[in-house]
């Protein structure tokens, strides 16, 4: 872990602002290669409430029709399915499952798994949601949930509803307030939880099948207990570096990123849940990875690329770029200010996209642009 340096990121600035023939080569320039002001690049508008959009909390593109990007929605449950994103001939389709409100409550998070489904239609993701299971409002919390694994096939999610229980293909728990989701392989993803304080590896092993509900497969282990934060109404979201088994974790009520070796630890007590074992986790510590609040006041997105980590923070509405020792390699101050970042990706075309909570936007940062915000 390193600590960033306030007289560091000035060097940066004034060497870029005054075009020093000593200044570096620019790096991790998705974000702009300027003065690291909102006029230094172009945000293009991708989507907004008109489109669907209502308190958007996190976004990825589809990896079965790469053009393909999906927003979940806090305030109503949804999604917003977004074709052709990176082009100007965009359409736009905004879903809500027949059970979202147990399966989809207060989602905060997105991740794309594996392709191979138990009833052979490809393509699959996996989402949880800063809910107690409070069913919108109708009954009080009993904190039976936790992620909820779908089909991304659009003749399926949000359309069939054999059951009565919508169209989810899972869903385990044991992670109320589930606040960041990545996944890792087959059916196993990475969930950080506001109730637990912990970070929960799921395997829903086999899908139940659309709209069915036996979980008696699924397996959770528990990591961390007590070492990350909750902080009300702001994502923990989370990056796995698939290479060396790290895993990277916004941690805004700690006021850092984090990072947590998901190779460490070894099991311990075996805790009885709603329907299947916690298997908890001895040995593991979450470290700091950067952490100086001056400048990483609240961290929420992540995105990892070409070995830099990408972070948007909710408390200054800046993007930041960090290689993989915590160096600080770029930053940008989108102007929207604090409150309004949460969750960002990469897409195909290679640029980071964003979600703008308080203006109910998904916006794409362009480098080198003459259009205007």
């Amino acid at each position: 872990m390193r600590l960033l340096s306030s007289l560091f990121i000035s060097t940066i600035f004034l060497a870029s602002a005054c075009g020093s023939d000593d200044a570096p080569e620019p790096v991790a320039t998705e974000i702009g290669d300027g003065d690291h002001t909102p006029s230094s690049v172009t945000f293009t508008v991708i989507a907004t409430a008109e489109d669907g959009l209502n308190q958007p909390r996190d976004l990825a593109f589809n990896p079965l029709r790469p053009n393909e990007l999906w927003v979940v929605n806090y305030e109503d449950d949804s999604t917003l399915t977004i074709t052709d994103a990176p082009s100007d001939n965009r359409s736009y389709e905004k879903r809500i499952d027949g059970y979202a409100l147990h399966f989809m409550e207060q989602v905060t998070a997105i991740d794309f798994g594996q392709d191979e489904t138990t009833f052979g239609i490809p393509g699959t993701f996996g989402t949880c949601g800063e809910s107690r299971n409070t069913y919108n409002g109708q009954a009080p919390g009993n904190d039976f949930t936790g992620p909820s694994l779908w089909s991304s096939d659009m003749s399926v999610y949000a359309a069939q509803n054999p059951t009565g229980l919508g169209s989810h293909l899972d869903m385990l728990h044991n992670t109320p307030l589930c606040m960041g989701i990545v996944h890792e392989d087959a059916n196993r993803y990475w969930t950080i939880g506001g109730a637990h304080l912990s970070i929960d590896l799921y395997d829903f092993e086999l899908d139940d099948g659309i709209g069915n509900d036996d979980h008696s497969d699924g397996k959770t282990w528990r990591y961390a207990e007590g070492q990350i934060s909750y902080t009300e109404g702001v994502a923990n979201h989370l990056e796995l570096d698939h290479a060396s088994g790290m895993l990277y974790i916004a941690d805004p009520g700690n006021a850092r990123v984090a990072r947590m070796d998901t190779t460490a630890g070894t099991e311990g007590a075996v805790r009885p849940s709603f329907e299947t074992q916690v298997q908890v986790m001895e040995g593991v510590v979450v470290e700091d990875f950067v952490k100086d609040p001056e400048f990483v006041r609240a961290p929420s997105g992540l995105a990892l690329t070409n070995e830099q980590l990408f972070v948007s923070d909710y408390g200054t509405g800046y993007l930041l770029a960090f290689d993989l020792e915590g160096e600080l390699l770029n930053y940008l101050d989108t102007g929207l200010g604090e409150g309004t970042l949460s969750g960002i990706t990469f897409g195909p075309d290679g640029k980071l996209y964003f979600v703008d909570m308080v203006g109910n936007r998904v916006l794409r940062v362009d480098v080198q642009s003459d259009e205007a915000l």
